[in-house]
This record gives C-alpha cells, sequence and structure tokens, in this order.
C-alpha cells in the first residue's frame, strides 16, 4: 500500500485544483478574443455611379440598412463620392430604383473604392426594381 487513503485523497484534490486554471481558460467565453482579432473594415471613399437605360428615374442606395444617396435625376447617369466602411471580403449595397414608365428597363450601378478598377452591377424591372448587389 503506498500511503494512507487520506493522504491520496488529498493529493487527489490537489492534482483536480491545478487543472482547474488550464480547464477555466479552455471553457471560458471567448467573445471579448473574436472581436479583438476580428479585423475592423476599412472606412473608404467610394465613388458610386449610376446608369438607367430609361429616364428619368428615382432611386435610394444603402448599406446595412442605412441610406447613403438618394434622390431623383432626369440625366441618364449620375454620381456621387461618399465614405463607406470597406471589409476585404466586400460590400453588399441595396439599391432600389423606379421609372416613371411601366416599360422594361436596367440600372447599372458602377463602384470605385480608392484606387481599385471599377466593379459594375446591373439589375432590370418593370416600373421599378431591387436587389442586393455585392462588390468584391
Amino acid at each position: 500500500m503506498l500511503g494512507s487513503p487520506l493522504l491520496r485523497a488529498a493529493v487527489a484534490v490537489a492534482v483536480l485544483l491545478l487543472l482547474l486554471v488550464p480547464l477555466r481558460s479552455f471553457t471560458a467565453p471567448r467573445a471579448e478574443r473574436v472581436m479583438a482579432a476580428t479585423p475592423a473594415a476599412r472606412v473608404a471613399r467610394a465613388h458610386l455611379e449610376i446608369v438607367s437605360t430609361k429616364r428619368p428615374f428615382t432611386f435610394s442606395v444603402s448599406h446595412l440598412g442605412k441610406v447613403v444617396w438618394q434622390g431623383t435625376t432626369p440625366d441618364a447617369a449620375v454620381a456621387k463620392d461618399v465614405r463607406l466602411p470597406i471589409p476585404k471580403e466586400g460590400i453588399d449595397l441595396s439599391l432600389e430604383i423606379g421609372w416613371q414608365d411601366d416599360g422594361t428597363a436596367a440600372a447599372k450601378l458602377i463602384l470605385t473604392h480608392d484606387d481599385s478598377d471599377p466593379v459594375e452591377r446591373t439589375i432590370w424591372g418593370e416600373g421599378s426594381a431591387s436587389d442586393v448587389l455585392t462588390f468584391p
């Protein structure tokens, strides 16, 4: 026999207490670590341009539910510079556009940010159109 049962129990409790420290670090919530490790999206100057096949048209461009640009124009094309958070995964912009007549029409949203090449997305509709457009 290797010692008394009381001594073996004390050693077992000491070993379990020593294992508590790494076990706690493995099972603790990591929300603050995840948020700190996630890189924030950089805010960049973005040049937005809308080109429509019909005019006049009314439009609204939103990002994450917030309207970043809206208006009505008699021209076939309109452009504006805005500041948007653009993560490296890309950005989703919601475009809602309406034309005065009910015929089929198309609109193209062109996004250029910083010194990148222009990226364009097109939507079609009859009288109006609405879609979420993803830009890399």
